[in-house]
């Protein structure tokens, strides 16, 4: 029983030590806040004044003043406002100021958030050492979201190895990052024929060329239609999707041809950006097989089928009604779910 009461006391005396340790974390956490908000308070106080008097020495006091992390997270944002000769300015003020070896000592130190704002902060400042810096976290850091943040960055200035060389440095484990598709949206004109060769890789992951695809049909316009139609029937469908996908931005004089064949393939992903992409060309020609689609045993399917057909205008709709008013289906059905949603916006 003595056991058990001294027991019972080592508990009762442990528990009320963690509860004073977590009040005292927390005390000390809202001060840290505090503390921090004033000092970001007054950076960006020194800051708006820089635009206004231009005193470099002020503002490098100010970044001076404050920690580290405050410094770049302020003047990340506050950079991003500007344009111009203001923008320019401020850019140079920071580099005198030091704040890029700053950042560079986050990109190489800081937890995985602080790495990948680092390389979005080294590339806006565009600092000397800035490229050889985020070319060395490609190559070693240990997170593969932290080496596409690098790669990203690596695009902005102009400075991206090739483009193999630098998805072999992300490693296979980061090719279905969504973050792949803003690294390929980002990519100059006069790069375009890295994405279309990479595109166009059967040993590639694809993912990785529907994003390439995605990426040049935004920006190549018209010129890739012709790839873009030889990639419709490609074996991959996550691949062909992303090519009709492309064709119904672009076009393509056999693209009704296409979309009617991609209409009867095996993936309902592949269906339905064909049925996606014909709404979108306005092939009102395609009525009769895109009004067989809404039969499609895919929601997805049916929906873009019928969406389709209402971007038609007048012609599509009356398809629609009549297929309302047909007996119960799921052609049915669809058809009465989208006339109830109203004209195409």
């Amino acid at each position: 029983m003595l056991y058990i009461w001294y027991l019972s006391i080592l508990l009762s005396v442990l528990s009320l030590a963690i509860m004073l340790l977590l009040i005292v974390r927390r005390v000390l956490h809202e001060r840290w806040g505090t503390a921090g908000a004033d000092q970001r308070r007054l950076l960006l106080t020194a800051l708006i004044a820089f635009t206004e008097n231009r005193d470099r020495e002020a503002l490098k006091a100010a970044l001076l003043a404050v920690p580290a992390r405050v410094a770049i997270d302020a003047g990340f944002e506050f950079i991003s406002l500007l344009r111009g000769e203001e923008h320019d300015e401020l850019l140079s003020a920071f580099n005198e100021c030091g704040l890029p070896a700053l950042v560079g000592i986050q990109l190489e130190k800081g937890n995985g958030a602080e790495r990948i704002h680092a390389a979005e902060m080294l590339a806006a400042l565009r600092s000397e050492n800035a490229v050889e810096g985020l070319l060395s976290a490609l190559d070693r850091d240990r997170s593969r979201e932290v080496r596409i943040a690098v790669a990203i960055a690596l695009c902005d200035v102009d400075a991206l190895p090739p483009l193999v060389i630098t998805l072999r440095k992300i490693g296979a484990a980061g090719q279905r990052s969504r973050r792949l598709i803003e690294l390929f949206r980002r990519f100059p004109p006069k790069r375009f024929d890295e994405l279309e060769d990479y595109a166009g890789r059967q040993d590639a992951v694809p993912f990785v060329r529907a994003a390439a695809i995605d990426a040049l049909a935004r920006g190549g316009s018209f010129q890739f239609g012709e790839f873009f139609a030889c990639a419709a029937g490609d074996p991959s469908a996550e691949v062909a999707a992303a090519a009709l996908r492309a064709l119904g931005l672009t076009g393509h004089a056999n693209a009704p041809a296409i979309l009617v064949k991609a209409m009867e393939n095996e993936g309902w992903d592949v269906r339905a950006s064909a049925a996606d992409a014909a709404g979108r060309l306005g092939l009102s020609e395609l009525a009769a097989p895109l009004a067989q689609l809404m039969g499609d045993e895919a929601w997805t399917v049916r929906y873009a089928a019928a969406n389709a057909l209402r971007s038609f205008g007048q012609p599509g709709e009356q398809v629609l009604r009549g297929i309302a008013a047909s007996e119960v289906s799921r052609r049915q059905r669809t058809a009465s779910l989208i006339l109830a949603e109203g004209p195409a916006a």
